[in-house]
């Protein structure tokens, strides 16, 4: 029972005096007493015991400042009598004494085994001991369910907090998805009315040139230029008023947003398009997502309009350090010097200036009666940073 005062056992006959003093374990033999008693114990350092010795053990409230114990020897007491005690899990080894007292101070909170001996002065320790179970109850910041109480509330406060978060972002994506609403709809009543009023007065100004035999005259030509300016525009303008419109391209994967794009954009079901991911796909910026989308989305429409293409394959491959997307058709291809480029299509310096925007190369390769590619590459070291704001001026060749 544990605080019971019992004898310690005894050291056989055949184990060596030396054994006994340093310590080791010794077997009570039968018939044996305790060579010492345990009188009684103090809590405030008194000489004399507050409490006597019961079969219970001694309670030590937190913050206790000491603990004295106090004992004799079960005979006689004498000049030459010796004790020595340990503290069971406190002391690494015994204590010798010719006192009657053991003191100790500020135990930490556990469970430990008072025992003492005792002997006639010089000799042998074969004698068993008392014990004393002693219990150093802990404050309340020193138990187990305190820090479990404590980690609790760090996970809660954490998801408080991560909650809070995402609660804020989505009000800021609401307002960022309210000024996109607007500024979609503002540009639709506006730009686009300006844009098709434009629009027609060019066609009727060209059809006066067809109609006076002079569609060949500089100004015929600078008409024409005009009317390709405006119709790319026009284009350009369509595109921002519906990814302005649509909530669901705002994502921070490319694969999703080109596969999307290229679906909703598609102008002609006879030519087939696919899209081939290599790599392990790792989110990109929403950013970066736009301008690379708006490079493959432009790319293809090229290849439909103007290259009478049968199919468009779209590569998109991630490396460990970059990523590169390619959009190659078998359509009809042109030279680089080839007047065609210069009459009034922008869509290539548009495309380089989204890839000096994202801090990237774009790559144009064509042969006459082979295809096209257009690739476009990004080191992921950029990418991911904000975009930034250049001054490029695009070409307006023809003007």
């Amino acid at each position: 029972m544990i605080g019971q005062v019992v004898p310690a056992p005894t050291t056989p006959a055949s184990v060596s005096a030396s054994d006994v003093s340093s310590g080791a374990q010794t077997v009570e033999e039968p018939g044996n007493k305790p060579s010492a008693m345990i009188m009684g114990w103090s809590f405030t350092g008194e000489e004399t015991p507050q409490t006597t010795a019961t079969d219970k053990p001694a309670i030590l409230e937190p913050g206790n400042p000491g603990f004295v114990v106090f004992f004799n020897p079960q005979g006689p007491t004498s000049p030459t009598t010796e004790f020595r005690y340990r503290l069971i899990g406190y002391d690494p080894d015994w204590t010798m004494t010719r006192e009657h007292i053991a003191h100790y101070r500020r135990l930490s909170p556990g469970k430990y085994t008072f025992e003492v001996q005792s002997r006639q002065g010089g000799g042998q320790w074969h004698s068993p001991g008392a014990r004393l179970s002693v219990v150093q109850h802990p404050f309340f910041y020193q138990t187990w369910y305190f820090y479990l109480l404590v980690i609790l509330g760090l996970v809660i406060l954490v998801a408080q907090l991560l909650s809070q978060r995402d609660q804020l972002l989505k009000g800021q994506m609401g307002i960022v998805l309210e000024e996109r609403n607007r500024i979609a709809s503002d540009c639709h009543d506006t730009l686009m009315a300006g844009f098709a009023a434009i629009s027609w007065q060019l066609e009727a100004t060209a059809k006066l040139f067809r109609d006076t035999d002079e569609p060949d005259t500089p100004a015929a030509k600078s008409c024409e230029l005009a009317r390709s300016m405006v119709a790319h525009c026009q284009a350009e303008a369509r595109r921002i008023i519906w990814d302005l419109r649509d909530s669901e391209e705002l994502t921070n994967m490319l694969s999703q947003a080109l596969s999307r794009a290229i679906t909703t954009h598609r102008l002609k079901d006879s030519i087939e398009t696919t899209l081939d991911v290599q790599g392990n796909e790792i989110p990109i910026a929403p950013g970066a997502v736009h301008h690379l989308v708006c490079i493959g989305q432009e790319a293809v429409t090229n290849a439909m309009r103007h290259a009478n293409a049968s199919t468009i394959q779209i590569t998109l491959r991630f490396e460990s350090d970059s990523l590169s997307l390619s959009i190659r058709d078998n359509g009809q291809g042109f030279h680089s010097s080839s007047s065609t480029i210069r009459t009034g299509h922008f869509g290539i310096p548009v495309m380089e200036e989204r890839a000096r925007k994202l801090g990237g190369v774009l790559r144009l390769h064509s042969t006459e009666g082979v295809g096209t590619e257009v690739a476009v590459t990004v080191d992921f070291q950029t990418i991911n940073q904000p975009i930034r704001q250049q001054h490029h001026v695009v070409p307006w060749i023809g003007v």
